[in-house]
């Protein structure tokens, strides 16, 4: 896709493969960045903004979601139907995840 193009400060032209990483700063996120038929140690640092410009908007909303389920902050199915997680049990029968509610 066109829009996933790049032009690095040296000038030249990258396709963004992949959002690999973010890391917040003081009140912005930054995601860490690979490009087509580039190695790792060629990814850099873009804004938020500037990605979803490119058309990324649904993979930086996968990275957050991501990383919001690993650090815990997140559990869909609660989130989901905008309770409180305190309020709602989550249980695996058959091998498919349930909600009770208490």
């Amino acid at each position: 896709k066109d829009d996933s193009l790049y032009v690095h400060e040296d000038g030249s032209k990258r396709f963004i493969e992949e959002i690999v990483a973010h890391k917040i700063l003081k009140q912005s996120y930054e995601y860490e960045v690979s490009f087509k038929n580039m190695s790792s140690s060629e990814n850099v640092w873009m804004p938020r903004d500037e990605l979803i410009k490119c058309g990324f908007k649904k993979k930086v909303f996968e990275v957050d979601t991501r990383e919001a389920q690993c650090l815990g902050l997140l559990r869909p199915l609660v989130h989901r139907e905008g309770l409180e997680p305190e309020f709602v049990l989550h249980k695996t029968m058959s091998g498919q995840k349930v909600k009770s509610f208490l």
